[in-house]
């Protein structure tokens, strides 16, 4: 297994309010990897997400060996959620931050993928490329209910506009998605600065299709940047 990761501010904010981490046993078997996405437009949405990968993997320290990795994947992620909903209840400046999470734990050749927010987690592979995650955003859940298209979804105004944050309630609902990688495989973890720029037939190209996996997070952000980068940009690929 081998694992790449870039974050950039982008061409419009001032502040990268994401955060990555990337963490692998020294026989590169295992191992887990996060992208968070603090909330756009509440305060301190740096704070948010540094502080809900940070408590993640926390929770997994010093082993990530889990007898239910589903249940601590979502055990994890409420930590996150608890820890940021306390702090931004106890200081003012922090009030309202939030931040999206997607995360991969993967151990004894079996892996998990957990989600809240709208950051995505995809599978490419010879196939092409699917996205695991389903989005917890207002027009994801336009997408679901027929009344768009994903094409219509990329410029609706209500795009931003997420219903599941960390930090954002007492207690949180993920979504987790068991799955078994096989060698060949690729899962890519993003924050919606990339997708809101680069589509999924390019992602795939740069991926699989360029032979060059290692280059592909930065060139990822490049394309996105160079297409105005509106937001913050964060890129994890995991190969195996």
């Amino acid at each position: 297994m081998k694992a790449w990761g870039v974050s950039h501010v982008g061409m419009a904010r001032k502040v990268n309010e994401d955060a990555f981490l990337i963490s692998m046993s020294s026989d590169a078997q295992s191992g887990y990897f996060i992208v968070c996405d603090g909330m756009g437009g509440a305060k301190a949405g740096d704070v948010a997400s540094r502080l809900a990968t940070d408590t993640f993997a926390a929770q997994l320290h010093p082993s990530i060996a889990c007898a239910k990795p589903e249940e601590c994947v979502q055990n994890a992620m409420q930590a996150a959620n608890t820890r940021v909903w306390e702090m931004s209840r106890s200081d003012p400046a922090l009030e309202g931050m939030g931040t999206t999470m997607v995360c991969l734990l993967v151990q004894d050749g079996d892996a998990v993928i957990g989600n809240v927010g709208d950051s995505r987690a995809y599978l490419i592979d010879e196939e092409g490329i699917s996205q695991i995650t389903k989005d917890h955003s207002l027009v994801g859940e336009m997408i679901v209910r027929g009344e768009l298209t994903p094409f219509e979804a990329q410029r609706h105004p209500s795009r931003n506009v997420i219903t599941r944050a960390i930090g954002a309630d007492k207690s949180i609902r993920c979504d987790t998605f068991p799955i078994r990688p096989r060698p060949g495989q690729y899962i890519l973890l993003c924050s919606d600065g990339l997708t809101g720029e680069v589509s999924e037939p390019e992602i795939y190209y740069e991926v699989y299709q360029s032979e060059a996996p290692e280059k592909a997070c930065q060139t990822l952000v490049e394309i996105a940047n160079d297409r105005g980068g509106r937001d913050n940009i964060t890129v994890v690929l995991v190969a195996f």
